[in-house]
């Protein structure tokens, strides 16, 4: 090394010289220094210019061993750098080539195998020892190597041949695919040196090709043998592929005539379901059974069920849509024919509930013409009533129609004359049919409004039409065979209610004219009674007095000797007396006087007492509540039930004991008949003269709006409960 860096030798300014500021380095040995304005990189260039450097020729002339030496020596050490920087590189370079995890090997210009690397050993089984030397073909054993090696074929095209796939046998005779890259080198002179390829197991490639072509053919199969239509489409619209099911779905000719519709917003029949679709399936990245209606080729429309996803192509990089359509028109149509189905029950339920809520005519034909309006989506209709004695059929009840003209003789009007005369028949007989055909008639309106013919619909019970359903259809409505089945289930189930209506109204008549005969009936009796008791208590009592005042004058004028007759006379005498008590008796049981003059509670005190004198029964009775006089009627009813009450249980019952309550609890008055007797069945007209008794108490209880109560049994005796309402008297001062 020499005393001094050339840099402090030279007095060099050229600090940006990289030799510069450096005391142990060789400066002709440093590439690119500024000597001369040289900055080259070729070490032997440089040293042309360091021979005339000063500060090299110095070192040289100061060497021991002379100039020349110094220059060899120089030159000796350079030439070993550089071939150990060589041996370096590719020492490197082979490492490479070794961790490559490609097969590789170069040939010569023999195409003899020169190097193999690890990776080549590993794919083809030979090792580098065997391989070397050995030819390619002979390694691959592959017949095309024979008639179309890939290095003499880029040799011969001047061309490298990139990604040839093979399938080579490797040492254990096992089939191998590769995909391989082939070059050649050639000298400075265009001569071929050698060549080199790199190859690639595939096998794994291979089979995950293979388990992509199963999978896309089985992907391919159910998309193409699916029965619902399968899809891809991108975000514009536009049908990128379609299987054959969406084809016949949306009835096109071929799969080529739907791809070329343009964009799938012409197949779907309502707008604003595509913009809803494209809404959620950005949103989400997926749609899952959104229903809609698309449309076909034809126009026509069908229901459907849509489920898609969102994705990334991964060979375009393209956003799409895939999907699945599924056609559920016969589910929609099944639903509503279940949803019909369902209104029709319910319609019948309903029907049914008035009939059973109220049995009043008009709120049942209200109610059934309401609901059927409702169900069949119409605004008028009408119900008429067949009226036979009249000889024509009344409008018993309309919706959205006028009210008919009473007074126009015209009445009703049938399109068919002939059925007009069969229907207001009083022997026409109808065989019971689950629906009869529709018929057509109108009715003279009030103001004279014209009516348009109404569709009808016959209402029968017992094979007899009792009326008729009016319904105004528009043309445009045509009703389908479930409604016409529904018009006719519920003719036939409110037919029955009708008529059982009517009846039951004609019952209710029936009864209240009863009612009336009835209460005039105990009313005629009452005064009867009281004629008679007032004719028994004046006429008779007077006639007897009148007898008794003879009888006395006569007595007075018959001789003391006369025994005999005087005896006679007496005894008239006492039978007049007798005669006179019965008679005071009679009129007093026919009516009282007592309770007109004083009231009830004095009026059943007595007469009470006076059955007890004359029986052995035991008598318990009281009146709690009362501070003044009931209604005249209510006492005289009230008199007689305890009249009833007492003379069943002297007859009948062989009681020992008899309770007789008479309670004021407002609103009411409860009357209450007990005793300890044999008792009976409890069932009142099947008990001879007991019953008939009853029967009047209940017929009373009735006619005063109250409540009749019997509970008897063989062995327990008999309890009667009476409630009937607090009227209050009139005319009527207080008494208790």
């Amino acid at each position: 090394m020499p005393n001094q860096p050339c840099w402090e030798f030279l007095a060099c300014s050229k600090v940006l010289c990289p030799a510069h500021g450096k005391k142990d380095l060789l400066c002709w040995s440093i590439p690119r220094t500024h000597c001369a304005h040289y900055l080259g990189d070729d070490y032997f260039d440089k040293l042309a210019i360091c021979l005339d450097c000063s500060f090299f020729q110095s070192l040289g002339d100061n060497d021991p061993r002379g100039w020349n030496y110094f220059l060899a020596e120089q030159l000796r050490q350079q030439n070993f750098k550089a071939l150990e920087q060589i041996y370096q590189k590719e020492g490197s370079f082979i490492e490479i080539l070794n961790r490559i995890p490609d097969g590789l090997f170069t040939t010569d210009r023999e195409f003899r195998i020169t190097y193999f690397n690890p990776a080549a050993e590993r794919i083809t089984g030979f090792s580098s020892s065997d391989a070397v030397g050995m030819y390619c073909k002979d390694v691959f054993k592959n017949p095309i190597c024979e008639f179309d090696c890939a290095l003499k074929q880029a040799v011969r095209d001047g061309n490298a041949i990139h990604n040839r796939e093979y399938t080579i046998t490797n040492i254990e005779g096992r089939k191998t695919p590769i995909i391989c890259s082939t070059s050649f080198f050639l000298d400075d002179r265009g001569q071929l040196t050698g060549g080199i390829e790199i190859f690639k197991e595939i096998s794994e490639l291979k089979r995950l090709q293979e388990e992509i072509a199963r999978r896309e053919k089985k992907y391919r199969r159910i998309f193409e043998g699916s029965h619902d239509m399968i899809y891809i489409t991108n975000p514009e619209g536009t049908l990128l592929d379609v299987n054959m099911a969406g084809v016949d779905m949306l009835g096109y000719h071929n799969k080529r005539e739907l791809l070329s519709i343009g964009t799938v917003a012409r197949l779907y029949n309502k707008t604003q379901d595509r913009k809803r679709f494209l809404k959620l399936i950005n949103q989400e990245g997926y749609v899952k059974d959104f229903e809609l209606e698309l449309k076909k080729q034809d126009g026509s429309p069908v229901h459907v069920l849509l489920s898609s996803r969102r994705y990334d192509n991964p060979e375009t990089g393209e956003v799409e849509f895939e999907g699945i359509i599924k056609d559920i028109s016969q589910r929609k149509k099944a639903e509503e024919a279940l949803k019909r189905r369902n209104l029709e029950l319910s319609l019948l339920n309903r029907t049914a509930v008035a009939l059973n809520r109220s049995m009043d005519l008009d709120a049942i034909v209200k109610e059934t013409l309401t609901n059927i309006l409702k169900v069949l989506g119409l605004k008028k209709g009408g119900i008429f009533l067949i009226d036979r004695e009249k000889g024509t059929a009344l409008l018993q009840v309309c919706i959205g129609l006028p009210s008919p003209d009473s007074g126009n003789p015209k009445g009703i009007a049938f399109k068919d004359a002939l059925l007009k005369k069969v229907l207001l028949n009083q022997e026409a007989q109808f065989t019971p049919k689950p629906t009869f055909p529709p018929f057509q008639v109108t009715y003279a309106a009030k103001g004279g409004k014209k009516i348009p013919w109404l569709t009808s619909f016959l209402i029968t019970s017992k094979g007899k039409g009792v009326g008729f359903f009016a319904l105004e259809i528009p043309s445009s409505r045509i009703l389908t065979a479930q409604e016409i089945h529904l018009l006719g289930s519920l003719s036939n189930f409110l037919g029955g209610g009708i008529e059982n209506a009517q009846l039951l109204k004609t019952i209710r008549r029936h009864r209240q004219e009863l009612r009336r005969l009835t209460e005039k009936l105990f009313q005629t009796q009452e005064e009867e009674r009281r004629h008679i008791a007032r004719e028994l208590h004046d006429e008779a009592g007077q006639a007897l007095t009148a007898v008794k005042l003879g009888l006395d004058r006569l007595e007075e004028a018959l001789s003391v000797k006369d025994q005999t007759l005087i005896g006679q006379v007496e005894e008239i005498r006492q039978m007049l007396l007798r005669t006179s008590s019965e008679i005071r008796r009679l009129s007093y049981h026919l009516h009282p006087t007592l309770l007109s003059d004083l009231g009830l509670e004095p009026a059943l005190d007595l007469y009470l007492k006076s059955v007890s004198n004359h029986s052995n029964l035991g008598i318990d009775f009281r009146m709690v509540g009362f501070d003044h006089r009931l209604d005249p009627d209510v006492e005289t009813v009230l008199y007689r039930f305890s009249q009833e009450a007492l003379n069943n249980t002297l007859k009948h019952s062989q009681a020992k004991n008899f309770h007789l309550s008479i309670i004021k609890s407002y609103p009411k008055i409860i009357f209450l008949a007990e005793d300890d007797g044999i008792g009976f069945h409890g069932q009142i007209g099947q008990g001879g003269k007991r019953s008939l008794g009853l029967l009047g108490m209940r017929e009373r209880t009735s006619l005063l709006e109250g409540t009749f109560q019997l509970k008897s049994r063989k062995g327990e005796g008999t309890k009667i409960r009476i409630e009937i309402p607090l009227r209050e008297p009139q005319g009527y001062g207080t008494t208790h």
